[in-house]
């Protein structure tokens, strides 16, 4: 499999994407900083809280229109709120201008457009993607998203606390031109025949009225939701998701805070604070997958699915439990080194399982319910965090194990339950 032999939408995706995540993350990490000085931490807190909510309720609004009038649409409207919310920004943090308040409301329009576009993007990908090509695909897109936070984090890190109007200008710059290529090259990857079957399922006929066509696609987009929580094949996946994605929330909540707190040694004759073990565990992940990424997830290739997600999965989860209460500084290296190595070999594979098991009318408000894991997963890092002060470290080893265990469980019984299924159609077509 080569980058040339992809789809055209789907290599114009992971170049803008690459750009777009590396300018996202040269503003979002450190708006949590610059709000706390600005406007205190509980509103702060408050105020990134309803960013979050807001992006997750977009997010699945996106996704059940997005199934019915196409992908395109919305993904230039999302991007036309976000030059125009970035621009503001950047007015709002210039040499002429100073406003929290615009700066505060810009940033939320900004978060809307990111829940518009993230289901829409990724139900796009699987639109024009075949199976055998989506373990690459991802394999890459990951690679992609990691190197463009580090040096997303490093730009945002030079620039934002002295020169935001720059950065914010170098942002709206990039999320101009993704509008132009989403508006003048990108195609519309929905089949038209899908959306057909939805905007006449939604048609509400010619003798209603106004007030009347409204409820309709209210409860259709309630009976969308619900029949995507009602299918209990994808919500074995949600479940199995949640679990293993909690433990990476794990990393920069419990686990860096207990290093903080209880390890000190020394690694090359130089002493060596918990802190410094945080991050030289962070750096050996990002390295890891910048160096080794596409060239590990073509040599997965050739296995079987189930035997990478299996071994994945036991490296994944015996990294972290081992962060969770070992002080040994060569042990905590080599853990950083395992659930590297685990992540490279699960995530991309989690991926292709999301694109087999839903369905083509609904695919992008499944993906945006796939998104809602991740939330559920930080709340599960965080509440990691309040737990930890009261359970001693080899406890918490313990429940990261369990968590990874059932993770892998749920993951083998899609598995299974997809072999049966292709068993069964092989017995029929033979009969």
């Amino acid at each position: 499999m080569k980058y040339a032999d992809l789809h055209p939408n789907i290599r114009i995706r992971i170049i803008t994407d690459f750009f777009t995540d590396l300018t996202q993350k040269s503003i979002i990490p450190f708006m949590a900083i610059y709000l706390s000085i600005q406007i205190g931490a509980g509103v702060a807190g408050l105020l990134l809280t309803v960013n979050i909510v807001a992006s997750m309720i977009v997010g699945l609004w996106a996704g059940y229109w997005s199934d019915r009038i196409g992908r395109k649409k919305l993904m230039v409207i999302a991007q036309t709120l976000q030059v125009v919310a970035l621009l503001c920004l950047a007015i709002a943090n210039s040499p002429w201008m100073d406003s929290i308040i615009v700066t505060c409301l810009m940033f939320l329009f900004s978060s809307l457009s990111s829940g518009i576009t993230v289901p829409i993007a990724n139900a796009m990908i699987v639109d024009v993607s075949s199976e055998h090509e989506r373990h690459y695909v991802y394999g890459l897109q990951y690679w992609t998203t990691n190197v463009a936070v580090t040096f997303g984090a490093l730009m945002g890190g030079l620039f934002f606390e002295s020169f935001r109007f720059l950065l914010f200008s170098l942002v709206c710059l990039e999320s101009i031109a993704t509008l132009f290529i989403l508006i003048f090259i990108i195609r519309e990857t929905m089949d038209k025949h899908v959306m057909g079957r939805a905007d006449q399922s939604n048609d509400p006929g010619p003798s209603t009225t106004p007030m009347q066509a409204d409820a309709p696609i209210q409860r259709n987009i309630l009976k969308t939701y619900w029949a995507v929580f009602q299918d209990k094949r994808f919500m074995v996946f949600f479940t199995a998701t949640v679990l293993a994605v909690s433990l990476e929330f794990q990393l920069d909540k419990y686990i860096a805070v207990r290093l903080k707190s209880e390890f000190t040694a020394q690694l090359f004759g130089s002493d060596i604070s918990g802190l410094r073990m945080f991050s030289l565990i962070m750096i050996i992940n990002t390295v890891l997958v910048a160096l080794v990424a596409i060239p590990f997830s073509r040599w997965m290739g050739r296995f079987q699915f189930r035997s990478i997600m299996t071994a994945g999965m036991c490296l994944y989860t015996a990294g972290f439990a081992v962060l969770a209460f070992s002080n040994w500084a060569w042990l905590l290296i080599s853990s950083a080194i395992l659930l590297t190595i685990g992540e490279l070999m699960y995530a991309p594979v989690r991926q292709v399982m999301l694109a087999g098991i839903i369905p083509d009318s609904d695919r992008a408000a499944y993906m945006a319910v796939d998104g809602l894991s991740y939330n559920v997963a930080a709340l599960l890092g965080s509440i990691g965090l309040t737990i930890g002060a009261f359970l001693p470290s080899y406890v918490m080893a313990v429940l990261y194990v369990l968590m990874g265990f059932w993770a892998l469980i749920f993951f083998r019984m899609l598995f299974r339950k997809a072999e049966e299924q292709h068993q069964h159609l092989a017995c029929a077509d033979a009969s």
